[in-house]
């Protein structure tokens, strides 16, 4: 018997990379359906028209069905994978205009745009994973919905849903690493630790060669947006996100003088995208490749196959803490190396953490505890509270300001 993966947001005109990267990738996996959810039902229809062109001209022959009901979607599935954006692009690009009005960054994961997503978001999921207990208590939830790692710390802490969260970006990094070392990215063995959206690679290794100090020799090849000196001086490689922390205000001027904010970018490229697939329902728009949605080909796909060929593979993956990393609760989400196979995802071992991060790592996974809490319960008090701890936010007269004016 074959899998049954679900989409939930599978009306998203990235969707047909799935297939894409389904159909290239060096295994092949044996699904039985696949089923896109959408709320949309002429959007649902013509991903999904421009999905089945792609299996049909491939060697699969699986069944490709859709629904704009989540509760038919849900029936049977062993996999789930979530990639709703509760509010649409215009809720992010409220994520990150009104922050800067605060003189703080917005974004959909960092600072209170990031609550914002947070607060709106994780209502919407816990329902999906009621549902999910109803028509499929047994699948496991793949989660892409940012902020991925409260999205999930809220599903584990009300309901029995087997979840994980999945993130490109380590991988991206690692990506341009390889491109640096110029090896192929499976050659490199790494250690790697952090929060979703904040981690850092402390060792890179090449068939037992420790090559760290030849990465951080020429680390701005890897164009991180820090500061190279300073990497230099942590001794250890950062995601491109820590340029939020670590130049918050060099980049909130950046956005403040910026002609238009990467939501409105990508609401641009998606209405561009939406007139190509007018023109030419049959193949997939030139513009979804160039925008560089690794998360299928590079994490999904080959997680899926891991899974459904029962292999012990390797993935930087969301999970609970669990003791994992010392000096955070247990039950907030972290970002660690794994080995996935049909039975399980057990985390590795994670190295000490170095002390010139772990200031921010425990602020950080102090926020997103509070934020899950304040998420869940949806009270004025838990997201004040919340706020107060948020790296970005530095008093409470400040978070109660943007609670009354823009969370209320």
């Amino acid at each position: 018997m074959g899998i049954k993966l679900t989409v939930i947001g599978g009306s998203g005109l990235y969707t047909p990379l799935l297939f894409d990267a389904i159909i290239n990738y060096k295994e092949k996996i044996d699904f039985d359906e696949i089923c896109l959810n959408g709320r949309t039902e002429s959007k649902l229809e013509k991903v999904a028209k421009l999905s089945q062109n792609l299996i049909d001209k491939s060697d699969y022959d699986f069944k490709l069905t859709y629904t704009t009901d989540c509760k038919e979607a849900l029936i049977e599935a062993d996999i789930v994978l979530n990639q709703i954006r509760v509010g649409g692009m215009k809720a992010r690009a409220n994520d990150e205009e009104f922050p800067l009005k605060y003189d703080i960054i917005g974004e959909e994961t960092v600072g209170p745009g990031g609550f914002a997503n947070a607060l709106r978001t994780v209502p919407v999921a816990l329902d999906l994973a009621s549902e999910m207990e109803k028509f499929c208590p047994d699948a496991l939830l793949m989660n892409l919905t940012n902020p991925a790692s409260i999205v999930q710390q809220a599903i584990e802490e009300e309901t029995n849903i087997n979840v994980v969260s999945i993130c490109d970006l380590p991988m991206g990094v690692l990506n341009k690493i390889a491109k640096l070392l110029k090896v192929e990215v499976s050659e490199i063995k790494y250690n790697y630790f952090g929060l979703n959206h904040l981690g850092w690679y402390t060792g890179i290794y090449v068939r037992g060669e420790d090559r760290t100090e030849d990465v951080l020799d020429k680390i701005e090849e890897l164009e991180l947006g820090i500061d190279v000196e300073w990497i230099r001086s942590l001794g250890i490689i950062p995601l491109p996100y820590l340029k939020y922390y670590y130049h918050h205000n060099r980049e909130v001027e950046k956005a403040q003088n910026k002609d238009q904010l990467r939501a409105q970018e990508l609401i641009q490229t998606s209405e561009e995208i939406a007139k190509s697939l007018e023109d030419n329902p049959e193949a997939i728009p030139e513009l979804i490749y160039q925008r560089g949605a690794i998360w299928y080909s590079d994490m999904i796909v080959p997680m899926i196959a891991a899974i459904g060929n029962d292999k012990n593979e390797e993935f930087i993956l969301n999970i609970a803490n669990n003791g994992l990393i010392p000096g955070i609760d247990d039950e907030v989400i972290v970002e660690v190396a794994t080995i996935v196979n049909a039975n399980s995802i057990r985390a590795l071992e994670v190295i000490e953490v170095p002390v010139n991060v772990k200031s921010i790592l425990q602020q950080e996974a102090n926020y997103r505890n509070l934020a899950t809490k304040a998420a869940i319960t949806q009270n004025k008090d838990d997201i004040i509270q919340a706020l107060v701890s948020n790296p970005q936010v530095d008093n409470y007269d400040l978070a109660y300001q943007i609670w009354d004016n823009d969370l209320k």
